[in-house]
């Protein structure tokens, strides 16, 4: 079921399954005071954690790079199902923070698990169907290929923007893309999709996309995508957790392509949702 009553919903306090109501964190935490923490989130369908091994890899090598160590490692899977039983999920998404709380030391730091399940609002089927905006700013995200809780940059960008059709902001670093405050990005170009390959995070739904090129025969390729590549792209969609494959019509005023969205991100649009529907 979606949720309806977090305040009866359970999550993991670090050893202990608590009401989220009683789930708090030290004021005097590094992750308050230094915005410091690994992050992952992913969607539950069915019951079932939506490819819920490769976020759990991907919350494993944040971890790495952030050097945190967490003391249940080897029990998130069986954290993760404990949970959709207690909360008896079929569908919605799940959070998992580790925070370091002491601000002594050197090297790996010990982390604290919250884990707990979240609604969140789905996008609205029109911009499907006509398309999304994007903000485009240049910025580079620290270590982006760890999945940390530093949203302040995208955050702050978009709480500026005031048309309802822009869902994320593209950073960029003056002459090529990298990807958005919260998915990843794809261009087409002469029906080949491309999406960067550095500086990015390997969204699991940006690999998945991969797959469903490969799959159905379409030409693709992970590389650099320059700003002028951008400004001439036929098509671009977003993927993300939430998004899941998102047209894009418009960036930073200028329109994109034909100013709808097109042929390959509509295929790609059904051929994710029939992945889904199967799971």
């Amino acid at each position: 079921m979606v949720l309806t009553n977090k305040k009866t919903m359970i999550g993991f306090n670090n050893g202990v399954f608590q009401d989220l109501s009683q789930i708090n964190i030290p004021i005097t935490s590094l992750s308050i005071n230094r915005g410091y923490g690994g992050f992952e989130f992913f969607e539950i369908i069915h019951g079932r954690p939506f490819y819920g091994d490769r976020h759990l890899n991907r919350f494993r090598h944040t971890l790495e790079l952030l050097k945190l160590k967490i003391s249940y490692d080897d029990q998130l899977d069986e954290i993760v199902g404990d949970l959709i039983r207690r909360n008896h999920l079929e569908h919605a998404y799940m959070k998992l923070f580790a925070l370091p709380h002491a601000t002594a030391g050197k090297g790996f730091r010990d982390a604290s698990l919250y884990v707990f399940p979240t609604d969140m609002p789905a996008f609205d089927p029109v911009l499907y169907e006509e398309g999304a905006r994007l903000a485009l700013k240049n910025f580079r995200r620290f270590m982006p290929e760890a999945k940390s809780t530093s949203y302040l940059a995208g955050q702050f960008w978009m709480d500026e923007q005031t048309d309802d059709r822009v869902v994320d902001v593209l950073f960029h670093n003056g002459y090529s893309v990298q990807e958005t405050s919260r998915g990843n990005v794809f261009v087409v170009k002469d029906n080949t999709v491309i999406t960067p390959a550095d500086d990015v995070l390997m969204g699991v739904t940006r690999g998945l996309v991969i797959e469903l090129l490969a799959h159905h025969g379409l030409l693709h390729a992970e590389a650099e995508v320059s700003l002028a590549l951008l400004n001439g792209a036929d098509e671009v969609f977003l993927s993300s957790t939430t998004k899941h494959i998102l047209p894009i019509v418009q960036i930073d005023g200028r329109k994109v392509g034909k100013g709808t969205p097109g042929p390959v991100t509509r295929e790609l649009i059904l051929a994710f949702q029939a992945l889904k529907d199967a799971f």
